[in-house]
């Protein structure tokens, strides 16, 4: 008896996908972390970096995977308020 293969949804594989950047320079990664200890938010944190908001999320996944960043006030959404 052959077993089931359950069906799977890969990650960052359709068309949309195609604006998520993977790399990036040292000096932007120094940025990243600049503003991420000084509580910046990550939407703030993608337009400095031109990047998406989903880029910046995996660049800080990535930096605390790492134990380059730690966790901070806000989280993601950063300990300064955003004015619009």
């Amino acid at each position: 008896m052959t077993p089931k293969v359950e069906s799977r949804y890969i990650l960052f594989t359709g068309e949309v996908h195609e604006t998520v950047k993977f790399d990036f320079t040292i000096n932007q990664i120094g940025t990243f972390i600049d503003m991420w200890n000084q509580g910046c938010p990550i939407n703030e944190i993608a337009q400095k970096l031109n990047a998406s908001k989903v880029s910046a999320t995996l660049i800080a996944m990535d930096l605390e995977m790492a134990e380059r960043i730690g966790p901070r006030a806000g989280g993601l959404l950063g300990k300064r308020k955003v004015v619009s």
